[in-house]
């Protein structure tokens, strides 16, 4: 069965027709991400929006 969705669109074309909010959610991910070196981001999505990130992170022993 084929499947009906439209394909994804590339890189540069995603990008621009990202909304203000999408765009500031995916800044602070990334910040989290660069900033972490082990542990967890998790986005809490309620209507389609991201309403929370959490982040969880882990300290090596050894």
């Amino acid at each position: 069965m084929a499947d009906a969705r439209e394909p994804e669109p590339k890189e540069p074309e995603a990008l621009a027709e990202l909304t203000d909010e999408e765009r500031e959610v995916l800044t602070k991910v990334a910040a989290i991400v660069r900033r972490i070196r082990f542990g967890t981001v998790v986005l809490v999505i309620q209507d389609g929006k991201v309403v929370q990130i959490e982040m969880a992170e882990k300290f090596r022993l050894r």
